[in-house]
This record gives structure tokens, C-alpha cells and sequence, in this order.
């Protein structure tokens, strides 16, 4: 296929999208409006969301590195009209996540549970715990960590989809174990805030500082050692902002300073599972077997550090 029909292809398919994103947005009762941006269709909801669909139809890296310049074109167009960014919903994430996606977008329209961190308490979580949960809220699932943390109810919440009882873990977060790492000449012990989760349609309010003064407790008290060095600045978190679903604004709300952005990631994504995986970490076999498999790139993130 020619550069211009691949092209062709993409846009077509991205309507095609936004075509199933509305009739969902029909069944839920939402008014919206299709308008283009840089021949990409963006969604307009009366709640003020506003959703980028994005189908995945690149037969090569190349490929793919060019649809996603011509999303941030029409991303910086969308931009230029409406304050902040729109959401992007990729057809893989739009297959395969069906009901999570789609109560993660009611609930960033406001139909959703509301709960109060006040009416949780913190726990640790077993490692099968932990990733359980991630896998089935996290878009990155589960993944490689030294702690791991859940919110669980105090008292009934009750809300859009039924009454969450007392016990219900609603959100869970899994973090790096702490390394030296000096800056400036002084050593700080620096820990990574790997994933952060709640279920797709609760809002849990100061649920992300819980859990972080929590961790921030449990780990510094661990750390007696470092403070015995007048080289010794302090602990910091680091952690990413994934510019397909946030702009950032919950870290700087916490405190977190912004340190950049992180480079697109090239994912390969096999068109029958809808499952996608790093380029960087196809083995010399899976990357020789590509034939059927379709490319995706995604928008990088930004880089959050919160220094203690």
C-alpha cells in the first residue's frame, strides 16, 4: 500500500472509531459533536470531554511514527481551539478493554462513584493481590515492585453503578524499592511510583496522597542508615504521567515538579489478541514473525520528581 492510501486507510479508520465511540455515547444518553482536526475526528461531549480516536492500522514503524505526527498535529490544533488536551482512545485499548475503557470514560464525564480517602484505610497487598488488580484496571497492567499498597472502605459508598461495601479495595499502587542516587553532590534515596490504580468508575478523593504519605512513612522509617552522611539530601518519588489519559495536573497537586518528557514508546500490536508490546522488547523470535502484526506509537509521558 502507497504512503497516500495508508494514510487514506488510517483517517477512514479513525472515523470508523469515532463512529463506535458515539454510538456508545448514544446508549449512555451523552450529547456530543464529531468535528475535524487535521482530518482526524475528535469528540465533543457536552460535559466538556473531549476524546481523540485513534485506529491502529500501521503495517511498519514508519508508519506508525507518521500517523501519530499527524495526531499531534491535529492534537495541537485541538489544543489551540479548547483549553487542555483530549483524551486518546486506541482501537487496541477500545478492543480489548471494552467495559473498563468504557466506564473510565463515563467516570471522566462525571457519571461515576465519588469516595473520600478520609473513609479508607491503607494496607499492604500480597503480590497476587496486587497484580490481580493492576491487571484488570491498570492499561499497563501488572508489573516488577517492592511495595505494594490498596485503599479499602471503611463505610458504604454508595454510587452510578450500585454501593461499594466496607472492605472493597478501590484503588491500589505498587512502588520501586529506594536506590542512592546523588544530584548536586548530595545522595538522595530515590524510589519510582510504578502504577497507581483505582476501579474505572470510583473517584477516590485524596486517595493518591494517602497512599503516598503512607508509603512515604513506611519507607523512609526504613532508611536510618542514609541520614548518618552530611551527604545525605533526602528521599524523592518519581513517577510518569501517561499523555494518552492525563495531563499531569494530580502530581503537581501533590507537589511534584515537572522534569520533561519521556520519548514515544513504539509498540507492536498483533491484531487478533489487541495486546501490544515494546518493540524494545520483542525477542529475536517474535520480532521475525511479524508479518500479521500492526504498529502503534504512542504519545510519550512526562516525567514527575517530588523531592523529601
Amino acid at each position: 500500500m502507497g504512503q497516500s492510501a495508508a494514510k487514506d486507510d488510517f483517517q477512514s479508520s479513525c472515523r470508523q472509531m469515532a463512529g463506535r465511540i458515539a454510538g456508545f455515547l448514544d446508549d449512555e444518553e451523552i450529547r456530543f459533536s464529531v468535528r475535524g482536526e487535521s482530518e482526524l475526528p475528535v469528540i465533543h461531549t457536552e460535559t466538556g470531554l473531549r476524546i481523540m480516536p485513534l485506529a491502529i492500522t500501521a503495517r511498519s514503524t514508519e508508519e506508525a511514527h507518521e500517523f501519530r505526527i499527524l495526531a499531534e498535529n491535529a492534537i495541537a490544533e485541538a489544543e489551540g481551539k479548547d483549553k487542555g488536551r483530549p483524551i486518546i482512545i486506541t482501537e487496541d485499548r477500545w478492543r480489548s478493554e471494552g467495559d473498563c475503557i468504557r466506564r473510565r470514560l463515563l467516570a471522566h464525564m462525571g457519571i461515576f462513584t465519588h469516595v473520600f480517602a478520609r473513609n479508607c484505610e491503607v494496607r499492604k497487598l500480597h503480590k497476587g493481590e496486587a497484580a490481580d488488580f493492576m491487571n484488570r484496571w491498570h492499561s499497563y497492567g501488572d508489573a516488577t515492585c517492592r511495595y505494594r499498597l490498596g485503599l479499602f472502605l471503611k463505610k458504604p459508598a454508595r454510587g452510578a453503578n450500585g454501593e461499594l461495601q466496607p472492605g472493597e479495595m478501590v484503588a491500589a499502587a505498587t512502588f520501586s524499592n529506594g536506590r542512592l542516587m546523588e544530584r548536586g553532590g548530595k545522595y538522595y534515596r530515590s524510589y519510582q511510583w510504578i502504577r497507581y490504580a483505582s476501579l474505572p468508575d470510583v473517584r477516590v478523593t485524596g486517595g493518591m496522597g494517602k497512599i503516598m504519605k503512607h508509603f512515604l512513612d513506611e519507607a523512609i522509617a526504613g532508611d536510618e542508615e542514609d541520614r548518618s552522611t552530611d551527604r545525605f539530601g533526602g528521599w524523592d518519588i518519581m513517577s510518569y504521567a501517561d499523555l494518552e489519559w492525563s495531563d499531569g495536573n494530580v502530581y503537581r497537586r501533590l507537589g511534584f515538579a515537572d522534569e520533561g518528557l519521556k520519548s514515544p514508546v513504539m509498540y507492536r500490536v498483533d491484531p487478533i489478541t489487541w495486546t501490544r508490546k515494546p518493540v524494545f522488547r520483542l525477542s529475536d523470535d517474535e520480532a521475525a514473525h511479524n508479518a500479521d502484526c500492526m504498529y502503534y506509537e504512542n504519545f510519550g509521558s512526562t516525567r514527575y520528581r517530588l523531592t523529601i
